[in-house]
């Protein structure tokens, strides 16, 4: 009777070991993936030039076609209260914005992605005209995730 006893508690403690790897399993296959947006574009144009910026958005290895919302918001150095939002178009996980930059200057492109529960905010800085991009970089580059 004893040995019964033992082998059914074995019995249910290997049971419960292998439920619980599985259960360890199962949560790493549900991590969730990062949010990736590369954005890309000329860091250098003339004024009055047409210039394109796209930033491509992915989840895992998957392009994000339904991103919940993308808009490029658009300031020249010192001037961030006087930024300016555009709305993205779409194609294929790549969302674009075509501008022109009026006056010589430094000018930050910063593209808001929100997808997947997340929200990715990466930044080109752009060189319009004579402007020297050296000695005016009082902002740093950088990209935020949340």
């Amino acid at each position: 009777m004893k040995k019964m006893l033992a082998v059914l508690l074995f019995s249910a403690f290997l049971l419960n070991g292998c439920g619980s790897d599985e259960n360890k399993a199962n949560t790493a296959a549900e991590t969730p993936e990062v949010l990736d947006v590369k954005l890309t574009g000329p860091e250098k144009v003339n004024p009055g030039e047409s210039a394109a910026y796209e930033a491509a958005v992915s989840y895992g290895d998957e392009a994000v076609t339904d991103a919940d919302e993308v808009e490029f918001e658009v300031w020249k150095e010192g001037e961030k209260g006087a930024s300016q939002m555009f709305k993205a178009k779409q194609e294929k996980g790549v969302y674009r914005l075509e501008t022109t930059f009026k006056e010589d200057g430094v000018y930050t492109v910063q593209s808001h992605v929100t997808a997947k529960k997340q929200h990715s905010m990466p930044t080109l800085k752009v060189q319009v005209g004579d402007a020297d991009a050296a000695s005016n970089q009082s902002e740093d580059e950088h990209s935020h995730n949340h």
